[in-house]
């Protein structure tokens, strides 16, 4: 529904926000006074003889990427990279050939499983799902992607995995008034962690996900609180077993936010990420603590050499790559059943997936966060056009993929706009639409937008950026003015904050599906060429 990226959101549910210094005291005292052996001081030294050698091997952000891809970021040669029968290929050889004594392999996955293809949305992501678990995932956070098509589907998912699917941090509401400061129940039957039996060790994965999930996805998610993550992670450490030899967070929370867990609990080895799509090439280093991500869409697997001395269960050595999948596994070293269900897959995905609706003439511009792209005009012109608005407004992270020249099939189309979102229309003054676009433009975490209908103008200064004025061709934004307004079902109902009001929108939903509207557009153009022109115009800072 939204990006998948990680912004800063300021927000919190009930209580007051603690403070990250409050945070990282209260619960770097839980994880001292934790029973023995959950968390282990990681000194680098040489791993004794017999040191047990543990694989992680991990994926983030899959996206229902069943297939192989075309590495469009290759430009001397064709290379298709990627998908889930390779990584299952590779999952395969490496538990064939690590075997034996002190050994074991460890499989995870760092959250948004089935959303943004076609064969990954099929039944509502469940029989992608069922392949990952074919793959041998240990277990798979629950991301923010994973709450798409709202709280009863992801529900019925997590039933699926049969406790291999975790999310420690998302709990049920409590009513205002009920006199307790403790949270509530965790939600939709998520575990918070998983212990799994691996060469001789007991290891603790611990779910973690985005705080700002409620504001990337169904609005469901806004009927559930989200927890701090560095809080529930201490809070986790309370419930574990005794006997746990090693805890590994699984976090789709992104980077920045897995360096504040590392920086409020120093004694952890290894936090397996998502949710930035970050390809970490080498492993971020927080202390001791290794901080792992591996891009997304199957594209690489991230593998992980931990080596650990049996007696004090301490990681001693650490050894952090990322796979590429760039060749197509030989016969024999193919999973049967996972190919047999991507075929099943892509059959059912199939049926008018493959039409050409258009020719792409020229390759759209990628654009920035304060720049204009090719694909974000054209789609922000074509909801303005359909809709017979002023203004067309579209996120940038809700464009999932970009277009090459040449034939458009509607699996393209798809890719650029995998989400359920539909079309909507609503009225905004002058004065709130100058309001959104100052929030967005301005400070810190500012991301822009893709818009139609009008230009932003930008100016630097000692403050910083500041939007300079607002214009509808010639003539500046009128304030008292009523503009009709045409954006996507996920950001017209809260989504990004983008649109938050101070009084409620009267909206007005066409019904139709984004992609579709596209795919209508391009069939009546035929021939199509995207427009690259910037609509912010930046003055004394760099794009």
């Amino acid at each position: 529904m939204g990006t998948c990226r990680n912004p800063t959101h300021p927000w919190n549910s009930g209580a007051p926000p603690l403070s990250r210094a409050v945070l990282t005291i209260l619960c770097v005292a839980v994880a001292l006074l934790a029973p023995a052996g959950l968390v282990r001081a990681q000194t680098p030294v040489r791993a004794p003889a017999d040191a047990v050698h543990l694989v992680v091997l991990h994926t983030n952000d899959v996206h229902g990427q069943a297939l192989a891809r075309r590495a469009t970021w290759i430009q001397d040669r064709e290379v298709w990279v990627g998908g889930l029968g390779r990584v299952a290929a590779y999952v395969a050889a490496v538990r064939a050939e690590h075997r034996g004594e002190r050994k074991g392999v460890l499989v995870l996955d760092g959250g948004d499983w089935f959303q943004g293809t076609p064969e990954g949305q099929v039944d509502g992501g469940l029989p992608f799902l069922e392949l990952m678990l074919e793959v041998g995932y240990d277990a798979l956070v629950a991301g923010n992607h994973e709450w798409d098509l709202g709280a009863a589907n992801l529900k019925r998912l997590v039933a699926a995995a049969g406790g291999r699917a975790l999310c420690a941090n998302v709990r049920e509401r409590v009513p205002a008034g009920a006199g307790t400061e403790s949270p509530g129940p965790r939600a939709l039957e998520l575990a918070p962690f998983r212990v799994v039996r691996r060469a001789g060790l007991d290891i603790a994965i611990v779910g973690l996900v985005a705080r700002e999930t409620p504001f990337i996805t169904h609005r469901d998610a806004r009927d559930f609180d989200f927890i701090e993550p560095v809080e529930e992670f201490g809070r986790v450490l309370g419930e574990l077993p005794e006997g746990v030899d090693l805890v590994i967070p699984l976090s789709h929370c992104g980077v920045d936010a897995d360096r504040a867990l590392a920086s409020a609990f120093p004694d952890l080895a290894l936090i397996v990420g998502g949710h930035s799509h970050t390809f970490l090439r080498e492993p971020v280093r927080v202390g001791a603590t290794r901080l792992v991500q591996a891009g997304a869409k199957a594209t690489v697997v991230g593998r992980v050499d931990l080596w650990i001395d049996p007696r004090t269960k301490r990681v001693v050595e650490v050894a952090a790559r990322l796979v590429d999948l760039e060749e197509e596994p030989a016969g024999q070293a193919r999973v049967p059943r996972v190919e047999r269900g991507i075929a099943a897959l892509v059959e059912r995905a199939a049926d008018a997936l493959d039409e050409v609706v258009a020719t792409l003439v020229e390759a759209p511009h990628p654009g920035g966060p304060l720049r204009s792209s090719g694909l974000g005009n054209w789609i922000a012109d074509t909801l303005r056009s359909t809709l017979n608005a002023d203004v067309g407004i579209h996120n940038k992270g809700g464009i999932r993929a970009g277009l090459a020249p040449g034939p458009i099939t509607r699996r393209a189309v798809f890719e650029v706009v995998p989400f359920e979102n539909t079309a909507v229309a609503f009225d905004l003054s002058g004065a709130e639409i100058l309001a959104l676009v100052r929030r967005s433009f301005e400070g810190q975490g500012r991301r822009g937008f893709e818009f139609s209908g009008m230009t932003v103008h930008l100016e630097s200064g000692r403050a910083g950026t500041k939007v300079s004025g607002v214009r509808f061709g010639v003539n500046e934004l009128d304030p008292d003015r009523t503009y009709r307004v045409a954006t996507n079902s996920f950001l017209a109902t809260g989504g990004d904050r983008l649109f938050e009001m101070e009084r409620p929108l009267v909206l007005e939903d066409s019904g139709m599906v984004i992609r579709d509207m596209l795919a209508q557009d391009l069939a009546a153009r035929s021939r199509f060429t995207p427009s690259n022109e910037d609509r912010v115009v930046l003055r004394g800072v760099g794009r």
